[in-house]
């Protein structure tokens, strides 16, 4: 499977113990994403001029890699940047599921068709999707004027996440500029799924965010947060993830 300039894997970190909830797993993480959400701290893996010099980590050496910790490695998550804008990646899932391992996928829920070609076959064990704010505010959030375009493609995945996903959560970092009213759009829009977590904003030391300007702005606190719980809980079953 050869390396791709967009879209391409560049950093395998050995080892989580909170990413893949109630699994050990590998992160894999995928350069380039369709979207410009100004407070993402992972602008490395955005932006074209800070990721074209990372170099590509081939598919064979990820898959030498990922068996020699075979016997205590649940699955693997796949996250980025946007996963799923790597045309190979489904012959790679599967070659991460004929090995046995477990496959979650974090995704911007921007392509409903790459989505869905890998819930129908059966290769994703768990997606996690984010909602980056309410539908009609989509695109103050991602950094695009087609907003509504955006949040159209996102319904579309949530839809199959919800009805194909043997286990998945949405999620939402809260950002400056989302308010509890705002969140609790989210909530109806997904009432009755499975799991909502909320994430605090984090402003990462020797991290440059997508937009440096959101560093300073406010956003609701993780007390704030964990006071809304009981609120959207009524809604959808909600955790805060700090």
């Amino acid at each position: 499977m050869p390396a791709r300039a967009f879209g391409k894997a560049v950093h395998l970190q050995p080892l989580s113990l909170q990413d893949f909830p109630g699994r050990l797993a590998a992160i894999l993480f995928f350069a380039g994403c369709n979207l410009r959400c100004p407070f993402c701290y992972n602008a490395e893996l955005v932006l074209p001029e800070l990721y074209a010099p990372l170099a590509p980590l081939p598919y064979e050496r990820i898959l030498r890699d990922l068996m020699e910790r075979r016997d205590f490695l649940d699955g693997v998550v796949l996250t980025g940047g946007e996963p799923l804008l790597s045309p190979d990646l489904e012959e790679f899932v599967k070659e991460l599921k004929s090995a046995g391992f477990l496959v979650k996928l974090d995704t911007n829920g921007t392509q409903p068709e790459a989505l869905a070609r890998l819930l129908e076959r059966g290769l994703l064990d768990y997606v996690a999707l984010d909602l980056k704010a309410p539908f009609p505010r989509y695109a103050e959030f991602v950094g695009l004027r087609e907003g509504e375009a955006v949040a159209a493609q996102v319904r579309a995945s949530a839809a199959l996440v919800r009805e194909r996903a043997p286990d998945y959560e949405f999620r939402t970092t809260v950002t400056p500029g989302l308010g509890e009213e705002d969140l609790e759009a989210i909530a109806a829009e997904i009432r009755g799924a499975r799991r909502y977590v909320l994430q605090p904003f984090v402003r990462p030391q020797g991290k440059r965010l997508v937009d440096e300007t959101w560093r300073d702005r406010p956003a609701l606190s993780e007390p704030e947060l964990r006071a809304l719980l009981p609120r959207l809980g009524k809604l959808v079953p909600v955790e805060l993830r700090a």
